[in-house]
């Protein structure tokens, strides 16, 4: 949910957070604010933005601003006299799903080649923050860049992958994160005469006996807390409202939605007026996943918002020049969707009405990488063609 992510954003620059990686999946939310008139302006009020890293993440559009590829932190020395241990993080992350307009990713074992030694130069040690796909890729990173020193993997997909031991590849120590943030791992480092690290690992359970809560932390939980439960709830409300007034099919002869009486632009007529003409791909139609595309989001009412039903739904656009959503009228994607608002056909059919200049971009707006990840254009065109 947008209000979760709006909540963790204001938790990361209220406390003391030295660098953040951006994953693949964190991207789109933080991608509105790289665009460099926004970062430009929000960057002093939220210090995280100026935190953000990620090497393999890169700016394909004059607009955006890209993550750093890795920032350097000054850790005081314990030792009097001796100079501060200087450590640069690097942030690498996996490159699915695809990112969002204006950004692309690179392989994180290239982009981590090409940074390392840069890194090297500014730094004592050198740490990557990686959030990449399995653990024999961390790995791979470690084999195929020399020079870092720790890379912290943060994909721990189960519990038990959380206990996995640190182990070395090559000269690079490899550590693994605790699962779901049950636990606080810490990774201590110690120097000795010759300027050589060592370090040891441990986790340390997040309850009230090891770790007392903080006033400020739970003050800001408490808060985030409430303001999830009014978004659900605002959420189930949107959308009982609007199966209601979605559920009455509209045949397309109710004059009101005769456009070529009114001489208002084209209205949307539903499927049902469709099949007076067209009823083999009417029934076609109904076999589909199109024709149940809305059945996903009542069992998801305290995730729903409105632009679920650009994809869900027949009738939503984007107001020319803005970007204001009008909530789609129709259930489920019916023939519509594809084809545009058939009240002038269905008052006056004729050749002509409702081609689909380009089946790639149609479903492309909908089957997203993300949202779609195995989607086959041409096995899926064979199942609706008509």
């Amino acid at each position: 949910m947008t209000v979760k992510d709006d909540w963790v954003f204001k938790a990361y620059n209220q406390f003391a957070v030295d660098v953040a990686n951006i994953s693949s999946h964190d991207l789109p939310y933080f991608s509105t604010a790289l665009e460099k008139a926004a970062f430009a302006r929000r960057v002093s009020a939220e210090p995280l933005l100026n935190r953000l890293v990620s090497a393999n993440t890169l700016s394909e559009a004059a607009g955006f601003v890209a993550p750093r590829p890795f920032i350097v932190r000054e850790v005081p020395s314990r030792q009097p006299g001796a100079k501060p241990v200087r450590v640069a993080f690097i942030g690498l992350t996996e490159i699915t799903p695809a990112p969002p307009a204006g950004f692309k990713f690179v392989d994180p074992a290239e982009a981590a080649r090409r940074i390392v030694p840069e890194a090297k130069k500014q730094a004592n040690l050198v740490v990557v923050l990686a959030k990449v796909t399995s653990q024999q890729e961390v790995a791979r990173i470690a084999r195929e860049a020399p020079g870092i020193d720790i890379i912290i993997d943060g994909n721990s997909q189960s519990l038990e992958e959380s206990f996995t031991l640190p182990v070395y590849v090559g000269q690079t120590l490899l550590v693994f994160t605790p699962f779901e943030t049950r636990m606080l791992g810490e990774l201590r480092f110690y120097r000795n005469a010759q300027g050589k690290f060592t370090t040891k690992q441990r986790f340390i359970v997040l309850d009230e006996i090891m770790i007392p809560e903080d006033p400020a932390a739970k003050q800001l939980v408490d808060a985030a807390t409430k303001a999830e439960a009014n978004a659900r709830n605002n959420s189930k409300t949107l959308l009982e409202n609007w199966l209601a007034s979605s559920r009455t099919l509209v045949t397309g002869n109710s004059p009101d939605r005769d456009s070529s009486k009114s001489g208002s632009s084209p209205a949307y007529v539903s499927s049902a007026a469709c099949s007076k003409c067209h009823l083999a791909q009417f029934m076609k139609w109904t076999n589909s996943a199109h024709a149940h595309a809305t059945d996903p989001l009542p069992p998801r009412s305290n995730e729903f918002e409105a632009s679920c039903l650009e994809c869900h739904a027949t009738g939503s656009r984007r107001a020319s020049g803005t970007n204001k959503l009008e909530i789609a009228r129709l259930q489920n994607v019916q023939c519509e969707q594809c084809h545009g608002p058939g009240s002038d056909h269905a008052a006056k059919p004729a050749k002509g009405y409702g081609r689909a200049a380009s089946m790639q971009s149609a479903c492309a707006s909908c089957h997203t990488t993300e949202t779609s990840p195995d989607f086959d254009l041409q096995a899926a065109w064979a199942k609706i063609k008509h």
